[in-house]
């Protein structure tokens, strides 16, 4: 009955395909009368972000010239008389589909772009709850510090086929794979805009980035000039606080730095236990330099430290909380050299460390990296870019005290990567039709070679439409803790025996491999109104389950073995529509299906694994200027049920009032879960014993100053 639940679409799910539907029909309805008549309209054009259009500052409304209106010039005469420029259905730069400068319209992949105005505007705290503006990512809190963050199926606390970066920096745990969300943090402010893509991208970006890419692009020093500081609390968020300062040096080296602390209160527990509040400092810097027109160089680093509130409840422990220290910092240094228009290289190296102590298990990891990219034109036809890279880490995994739920043989190792990459776009057509063939070579400790090939297509039929598809192979690595950890898991003991079962490592695991295929359409059919749509359906070979060892150990023993296939598929679709020149409403619905089949041996059954996502999510951003210097936004999420984890589905209404009272000063009101008291957003699995919390109502206000 649960299962069959699943899979119907809740009422207010449908409202919302039909909501989509009414808005495609509307797109497909403007005549191209009704569209010349929307070009010589005075309703100004948007700047488009993510997946659509976001309105440009309502103070410069009034003061837009028509350069800055038109940038093509296209309102006034046909597109091919436009000073000969490339059509693009929507012009937001993008860099990660293709490690190139680009844009959302000309990229084939689905990507969506979370600009600067859109994190001051959500009303987020957290590099996390950020996400939930993206189509089709699964966001849910497990704790006050803990999240659960995937794309297109496997939630986990451990999404390992989500690969995260930080302005280059991958921040894939090494150890359990996923992204330990709880020490990604940054000053909000200090975002230039954050690219998300569904799908496969590993063929530029190499392995882990499976089912998606983030990377979160930070704003050069140069744009941060001035004197910055913001600080707020309430209910939930106890207490916060950040400030940043920048200039200029006399041999124009820009600088910039810049610090945040803040302390979260616990969220709710049935039983009334206290154990998951949330304390954290960090400081950063960041130097820009460019000594000529063809340099540029940057280094960058940050430090953090703070404490995690945490529980495990499983026997015969039993409950136990405790607070987990976490620390670490990093330093990045990046020199670009630009040749000619198009042609390029960057050099970029970088240094992470990594310390966490937890109940009986600490965690010592280091990360070097060093990567080369290459990128040049080939007979006005060809975009060629290529690169190398090489990463190494090393680790420390102590045990601290017995009985031990982690552990690894050895307790220090040090793992490599060495790879190569090439990817060409080429022009099929002038300005219409383009064909990219690229693939990633790598060799790893853990699985040796691995091949990443991907071919897309991108077709632009007019100057508001572009249309894509794209076939991709993906690979997932194991992690430190799949290769040669060991995981004692005593609630899942025989009855009556008091014997723990104990899953250990396989050196012999291989990699999980994904064929992902896609296509995609974007349009852009008046100004105000915008829209994009991504359908995809992956098969995933060796995905990793848990099988007994023959023969029986006592304890009863299993290991990880590639015990699992699974074939997935889903729709992805999103629209803007700035419903006057001081009112823009945005939404997206995703629908996702994952079947697993599992061999007999295997330890968790097939029903389970492909039950652990939410079939259908929707989500509807209203963002209103009211005058006066006032602003108001609404933001609902509607996010179906998880029935392997008992998560029934949750409707969630956050609100932002802000008012400048000057140029310079904000002050801002925010209400998060408004509906309900505490509601479960996910739940941890038995494998982790971590003790899951519910996500409460709060309020907050918030005082930012500029200069």
């Amino acid at each position: 009955m649960i299962r069959n639940a699943s899979r119907r679409f809740s009422p207010l799910a449908s409202v919302s395909v039909w909501a989509m539907a009414v808005f495609l029909m509307l797109a497909s309805t403007v005549s191209a009368g009704e569209l010349e008549a929307v070009r010589h309209s005075d309703i100004p054009a948007s700047e488009t972000t993510g997946a659509s259009v976001t309105i440009v500052d309502r103070q410069e409304r009034g003061t837009q010239d028509e350069a800055e209106r038109d940038p093509y010039g296209i309102l006034g005469g046909d597109i091919g008389d436009a000073l000969n420029e490339p059509v693009d259905p929507n012009p937001q730069p993008v860099t990660t589909p293709g490690r190139q400068p680009s844009t959302v319209g000309r990229s084939p992949a689905a990507v969506f772009v979370i600009t600067q105005e859109m994190i001051r505007r959500s009303g987020a705290r957290s590099v996390p709850e950020l996400f939930r503006l993206v189509p089709g990512l699964h966001v849910a809190r497990i704790d006050a510090n803990k999240w659960s963050i995937s794309s297109r199926g496997f939630s986990s606390r451990f999404a390992r086929k989500l690969l995260v970066q930080i302005d280059g920096r991958m921040v894939y745990s090494p150890l359990f794979g996923g992204t330990l969300w709880d020490v990604q943090d940054l000053l909000l402010d200090d975002i230039e805009r954050i690219e998300v893509i569904r799908g496969p991208g590993a063929t530029v970006w190499g392995a882990n980035a499976v089912n998606g890419i983030i990377n979160v692009i930070t704003k050069s020093a140069q744009d941060t000039h001035g004197v910055y500081a913001r600080g707020g609390g309430g209910t939930e968020e106890r207490g916060f606080a950040g400030a940043r300062v920048g200039g200029v040096t006399d041999n124009c080296v820009h600088w910039r730095v810049s610090g945040k602390w803040f302390e979260r209160d616990r969220q709710f527990e049935p039983t009334g236990r206290e154990f998951d509040d949330w304390r954290q400092g960090r400081v950063g810097a960041r130097a820009d330099w460019k000594p000529n027109d063809c340099d540029a160089y940057t280094l960058q680093g940050d430090f953090y430290t703070g404490v995690n509130g945490n529980a495990f409840d499983q026997p015969p422990f039993g409950f136990r909380a405790a607070d987990e220290p976490v620390a670490g910092g990093n330093v990045l240094a990046r020199w670009t050299r630009t040749f000619r228009e198009n042609s390029d290289m960057s050099l970029q190296i970088y240094y992470d460390r990594t310390d966490r102590r937890s109940f009986n298990f600490d965690q010592n990891i280091n990360i070097f990296d060093v990567d080369f990219q290459h990128r040049f034109p080939w007979n006005c036809y060809h975009k060629v870019i290529w690169g190398l890279g090489y990463r190494s880490i090393w680790d420390n995994l102590p045990t601290t005290a017995l009985p031990a739920q982690f552990a690894t043989v050895p307790v220090s190792r040090t793992t490599q990567l060495v790879s190569a990459f090439i990817q060409d776009e080429i022009e099929l057509v002038d300005d219409a039709l383009y064909f990219t063939l690229g693939t990633k070579l790598s060799h790893n400790t853990y699985t040796d070679f691995e091949i990443q090939p991907t071919a897309r297509i991108l077709w632009l039929p007019d100057d508001r439409s572009a249309a894509w598809g794209a076939v991709s192979r993906a690979v997932r690595t194991p992690s430190r803790m799949e290769n040669d950890g060991r995981i004692v898991f005593d609630e899942l003991a025989p009855p009556g025996s008091g014997i723990p079962l104990t899953i250990l490592g396989s050196p012999d695991l291989a990699a999980e491999e994904t064929m992902a295929y896609e296509i995609g359409y974007r349009r852009q059919p008046a100004n105000w109104f915008s829209w994009d749509l991504a359908l995809f359906y992956s098969v995933d070979q060796g995905v990793t389950n848990f099988r007994p060892i023959l023969p029986p150990a006592a304890p009863p023993t299993f290991e990880f073995f590639n015990g699992g296939r699974s074939h997935g598929y889903g729709i992805e679709i999103a629209a803007e529509v700035d419903m006057t020149p001081c009112w823009k409403i945005s939404a997206w619905y995703s629908f996702l299906r994952k079947q697993f089949e599992t061999h007999p041996s295997a330890m968790v059954a097939s029903d389970l694994m492909e039950r652990g996502d939410p079939t259908n999510q929707a989500f509807l951003m209203s963002s209103w200027d009211l005058g006066c210097e006032v602003e108001f936004d609404v933001l609902a999420r509607y996010v179906d049920n998880i029935p392997s984890l008992g998560v029934p589905h949750y409707i969630s209404l956050d609100t932002r009032v802000a008012w400048h009272p000057n140029r310079n000063t904000e002050i801002s009101v925010v209400g998060q879960n408004l509906l309900d008291s505490h509601h479960p957003e996910y739940a941890t699995s038995i494998f982790a014993g971590e003790v899951p919390t519910e996500a409460q109502r709060g309020v907050y206000g918030m005082l930012t100053w500029a200069y």
